[in-house]
């Protein structure tokens, strides 16, 4: 309840306690209780939609994770990049985002871009 539709809410609240509507008569309980009711209902949607995007965010952040395929023990496993070491062996397949830095043991020249590494707007292509 801190943003300023909820200040503008809580006021009126507040005011349509404190201020009588004049003739002698006194509070106005109907419309504190329909405003407090409505902030209920304002901070309870609030509340889900941000515990909503925060999962959404969460899930996304671990998919987003660099996982690698990387030779350990004789096998092959997936593991996350993170955790890589040197001497470690990875296996790379086109379209993959190599996860460290590396060196090509055997296979095709590879056909580099390097724009996201350097941070630059232009597609900088190197053959390697």
């Amino acid at each position: 309840m801190w943003n300023p539709l909820s200040w503008v809410m809580e006021a009126a609240a507040v005011m349509a306690i404190v201020l009588a509507n004049g003739g002698g008569e006194g509070p106005d309980w109907q419309d504190f209780v329909g405003i407090i009711c409505l902030l209920i209902i304002n901070s309870t949607i609030s509340f889900i939609e941000e515990n909503n995007a925060g999962n959404a965010a969460a899930a996304l952040m671990a998919r987003l994770a660099p996982k690698t395929k990387v030779l350990r023990d004789g096998q092959w496993q997936e593991t996350d990049a993170a955790i890589l070491v040197p001497g470690d062996i990875i296996s790379i397949k086109l379209g993959d985002i190599i996860p460290a830095d590396a060196r090509l043991l055997e296979g095709d020249p590879l056909k580099i871009d390097q724009a996201s590494a350097l941070l630059d707007s232009d597609k900088n292509q190197l053959n390697n």
